[in-house]
């Protein structure tokens, strides 16, 4: 099991920088990356509660953090965007809810580091937005050296 994450973990940090490019240079991720991941991430899972190495339950808490993250999109009207909440939930599927969480937390850190920074030398005003996706790359990967 332990190969299995580690090929898990290559396969989503790829999957993020690709997705972290578009983020950058359009502002949007294409919906077709989306669907692979969730396809992929999908398939993954369902192997693994085939091979009786997770749960279903643990497949279900997998999805909480992007779910929650999708919610908070629609009452931002997307402040924060769906493609993020879509990415997290690939992400949770890869990894499950405690590493996607500790992910996030860090990339949420990273991206108020880096906002806070621009604001402070002027680079950006207060309406201008970052992509969330290069934090989330940078966030996941710091997380894959922490062990809770």
């Amino acid at each position: 099991m332990q190969i299995g994450s580690s090929v898990n973990k290559i396969v989503l940090i790829f999957f993020l920088g690709i997705c972290a490019v578009f983020d950058i240079r359009k502002k949007e991720i294409p919906v077709i990356l989306i669907l692979i991941g969730i396809v992929f991430s999908s398939g993954i899972n369902i192997w693994q509660i085939y091979d009786k190495s997770i749960t279903i339950a643990d497949a279900g808490a997998a999805l909480i953090v992007g779910v929650f993250m999708i919610c908070v999109s629609f009452c931002t009207r997307e402040r924060i965007g769906y493609g993020d909440g879509l990415i997290l939930i690939v992400s949770g599927l890869m990894l499950g809810i405690y590493q996607c969480f500790l992910g996030l937390c860090i990339s949420l850190v990273f991206s108020s580091v880096c906002a806070l920074f621009l604001l402070m030398t002027h680079k950006v005003d207060k309406d201008s937005g970052l992509p969330f996706v290069p934090f989330l790359t940078v966030g996941m990967g710091v997380s894959f050296f922490v062990q809770i």
